[in-house]
């Protein structure tokens, strides 16, 4: 069956009903041509549809919200408003913002308040004479009353050994729990270079060798070993700080790994002149805890 036919509307050139261009003049149909139109319309339209923050509602939303971003909007993306309207809705909630943000600040003022309040009635220790106490008793006077206290030692040429220097915190003041106090005993005169010669030897023998404080002394005086004066010496034994029956028991305990001897032996040998010269006690004190 053949195909009708129709006149190009442009030349009028014969050409088939169902043709979208005109063979001869080149040109399309005005059909085509307009349904293209409305559907290129209609693409467009959908395009340049507006966003929603240039909506007028979304701008009295952020007025109530945050009125400078709602101001900001207002000014850029609504012209047709009147200037005297966006004038007078500017300076409204412009003023309510202000006066939202000035509302804030005497709640701070009240916090800072409470907190000033709640330092003031932080409770308060008063301070002892620590002269009047023991120094071992002094941990235990700071643990119960919740203060820092740090004692140590330092020479002194009018304090005598073992008597209280100085408190950072004078006696009867008050100082907040927590707080730390300085407390300094005197150590006496400081010694002179012999005698702290002589007491770092002892320390070293007591240390390295475990030796007895009767061993010690005369190996610090004798001429075959250090060959101290009597006084340093002497000095030195009155101010070291070691564990005799610790020694002892040291001295006990490599008698018995090396050479093998009795607890009977070993006590004499510990308590011996010839041998390590420490006391009965010191002695019994090493027998009694040799297979610990």
């Amino acid at each position: 069956m053949a195909s009708k036919k129709k006149y190009c509307e442009h030349c009028g050139n014969e050409i088939y009903e169902d043709a979208v261009m005109c063979p001869k003049c080149g040109r399309q149909l005005e059909k085509v041509e307009k349904k293209k139109i409305v559907v290129e319309d209609k693409e467009v339209e959908q395009k340049t549809k507006n966003p929603f923050y240039t909506e007028v509602w979304f701008m009295w939303v952020m007025l109530v919200l945050f009125a400078p971003v709602g101001i900001l909007f207002m000014w850029k993306f609504h012209p047709t408003m009147k200037k005297n309207t966006k004038i007078i809705i500017s300076v409204i909630f412009g003023i309510l913002f202000l006066v939202s943000l000035g509302s804030g600040a005497p709640s701070e003022t009240s916090d800072n308040t409470t907190n000033s309040e709640a330092s003031t009635k932080q409770t308060k220790v008063s301070i002892i004479d620590f002269s009047t106490i023991e120094r071992n008793a002094i941990n235990e006077w700071c643990k119960n009353n919740k203060v820092v206290c740090k004692v140590s030692d330092d020479y002194s040429d009018t304090v005598e050994k073992g008597q209280l220097i100085s408190q950072s915190v004078k006696p009867d003041d008050k100082v907040d729990e927590n707080s730390t106090v300085n407390i300094i005993y005197s150590l006496g005169k400081k010694s002179p270079i012999e005698y702290q010669n002589a007491l770092k030897k002892a320390e070293s023998y007591s240390k390295i060798m475990h030796m007895s404080k009767n061993g010690i002394y005369e190996q610090l005086t004798s001429e075959y070993g250090e060959n101290f004066e009597a006084d340093a010496a002497q000095y030195a034994i009155d101010n070291i700080k070691a564990d005799w029956n610790a020694n002892a028991l040291a001295k006990a305990k490599s008698y018995q790994e090396t050479m093998n001897m009795s607890k009977n032996a070993i006590y004499d040998q510990l308590i011996s002149e010839y041998g390590e010269k420490f006391t009965a006690e010191e002695a019994q004190y090493a027998i009694d805890h040799l297979e610990e």
